[in-house]
């Protein structure tokens, strides 16, 4: 009899707990709530209300993008935005304690500066919403106290998530001047005052102003510079009280903003809106009042922006002779008396000679002449020199040599690459060096995978560390500089390579077939002379190029 009434009572207790978790859960609380965050991440909001102690509420409404609609009208920053919705949705509860728990220790909400929150935080948007207050931090001050309306819990959160969320309206303005790229610029008005405007299209990489060339880089480095600047401060709307909704002749005359003082810049793009911003007076040393948004707001941005557009299209026009960018340009010549050099551009970032011979050219040579032509004015222009041109439509001009050269020399141009031959496709080498009884010839057998001598009748065994190194210095073999970039036959025996110091001939099993025949000459500072069969160049080998190809091909 004592153990069922036991029972009956251990059941009517459980009974009531039940009904009272109900009765609580039909107030609109939770006895224990399996949130995981303060917000649901799955809810989209269109409008944030922020209500702080003492402050106006800010309050941010969506339709196309997010923007501040009280204490005043102006852009929103949507990443500061967005920051603060995924604070609310994304950030974990580390703790809860519910109501009971709170009664249990004899505290409150207000104990924990939640009766009122400090800060409250309504969201709503598709049917959804959630108003969350925030109190006091926690003893450890790495978390705050937080509370969601309808639940009977309070719940512990990083304070991260309070510092996105306890800003001033201050705190969500759009600081970018202009919410496109410089990419997506096709053509800006500038107009000065009750002055002309002045229009800058692009036409692909090319700008031009006034239907005249402009210094492409000079227009391309302003606009990047101005639709990535953002305002330093701002000057209006503030939240006063005494405010006006829209800005005032008054108010922009003092700032030197009025129609008839303001440098304005008109953005075109290919969605067909228009933006603008006006420049007006100084701000201190460095800074410039600056009507943006649209008119949507005063600000002060750096001067020098405003500075750059006062200067107009003398700033912009390309006062150079050859008015071009540098990756259209498909090649250049310099002419120096009758011998012409002629560079090309060819595929990626290499260039070649066509004249005075065809060889590869110095990319980095080729880069800096082309830069140094194409920086050309007519105040360069000389009776006497050399006479450059760019491509084949325009007119050669003279100018001096050390105008496009600087300390380099048109042989400069040949690449210092001499040849590039691939071990694994050489089958012979023959080392004639000057004096020897005979030359050192040598084979590689594919089938045995060895090097062996070519007379099968020499006892002498190959030597492998010297064949190794010849192939080394041949993959490739550069020249530590280019002494003529063309020379006769004639001319060969004042570098000693009519009858050279050492010859050596390469056969490949692939490529063109052509024999490779490298001759070494007379030794002149940092190395010895040397020319390749099929080039007409003469180049100077490092000393330590030179002993590798003297290296010994037998024992």
């Amino acid at each position: 009899m004592s153990n069922r009434r036991s029972i009956l009572w251990l059941v009517f207790l459980s009974l009531a707990l039940a009904a009272a978790n109900v009765a609580v859960i039909s107030r609109g609380g939770s006895a224990v709530t399996s949130r995981m965050s303060l917000a649901d991440p799955s809810d989209e909001y269109s409008s944030i209300t922020i209500e702080r102690r003492g402050r106006r509420p800010t309050v941010l409404k969506k339709t196309s993008s997010w923007r501040i609609v009280e204490p005043y009208s102006g852009s929103a920053d949507e990443r500061v935005v967005m920051r603060l919705v995924d604070a609310l949705s994304l950030a974990p509860v580390d703790d809860r304690i519910s109501d009971a728990e709170l009664l249990a220790r004899g505290r409150t909400r207000a104990d924990y500066d939640l009766d009122p929150p400090s800060v409250k935080i309504s969201l709503s948007g598709r049917g959804a919403s959630e108003t969350i207050g925030f109190g006091a931090m926690t003893p450890a001050s790495n978390g705050v106290y937080a509370v969601v309306e309808g639940e009977s819990t309070v719940f512990v959160v990083s304070t991260n998530v309070v510092s996105a969320a306890d800003l001033p309206a201050e705190g969500f303005r759009r600081r970018s001047l202009f919410d496109i790229g410089a990419e997506a610029v096709a053509a800006f008005d500038v107009k000065s005052g009750t002055g002309s405007l002045t229009s800058f299209v692009r036409e692909g990489d090319m700008w031009n102003v006034g239907g005249t060339p402009a210094l492409a880089s000079k227009v391309k480095e302003f606009v990047s510079s101005l639709v990535s600047s953002e305002a330093v401060d701002f000057i209006w709307p503030v939240g006063a009280t005494n405010e006006e909704e829209s800005v005032s002749s008054a108010l922009l005359s003092v700032y030197g903003l009025d129609p008839e003082s303001a440098v304005t810049i008109t953005l075109k793009s290919a969605d067909g809106i228009d933006r603008q911003i006006s420049f007006g007076k100084s701000f201190g040393e460095s800074l410039a009042y600056a009507l943006v948004q649209n008119a949507g707001a005063v600000v002060t941005v750096p001067a020098a922006l405003r500075d750059a557009a006062v200067r107009g299209a003398i700033a912009f026009t390309d006062a150079r002779i050859f008015p071009f960018d540098e990756s259209t340009v498909t090649s250049f010549t310099v002419a120096d008396g009758d011998v012409q050099y002629v560079v090309a551009r060819g595929e990626g970032d290499s260039w070649r000679l066509d004249s005075p011979v065809a060889a590869p050219a110095d990319a980095s040579t080729a880069k800096a002449i082309l830069g140094k032509i194409l920086s050309l004015s007519s105040a360069d222009v000389r009776d006497e020199g050399l006479k450059v041109s760019v491509s084949t439509n325009s007119a050669p001009v003279t100018v001096e040599a050390r105008r496009v050269l600087g300390n380099a020399s048109l042989a400069d141009l040949r690449s210092r690459e001499i040849l590039k031959i691939d071990p694994l496709l050489v089958r012979r080498i023959v080392s004639n060096a000057n004096g020897a009884a005979k030359p050192s010839a040598v084979v590689y057998r594919r089938d045995l995978r060895e090097w062996k001598t070519e007379d099968v009748s020499d006892s002498a065994a190959v030597d492998q560390s010297g064949v190794e190194k010849v192939l080394s210095a041949i993959n490739p073999l550069r020249a530590v500089r280019v002494v003529a970039l063309k020379v006769s036959a004639a001319d060969l025996a004042g570098y000693g390579l009519e009858d050279p110091f050492l010859t050596i001939a390469v056969d490949q099993d692939a490529g063109d077939g052509v024999r490779r025949n490298i001759l070494l000459g007379g030794k002149t500072s940092g190395g010895r002379f040397a020319t390749v069969g099929s080039s007409d160049a003469v180049f100077v080998i490092s000393s330590s190029d030179v002993e590798s190809l003297s290296a010994r091909l037998h024992e």
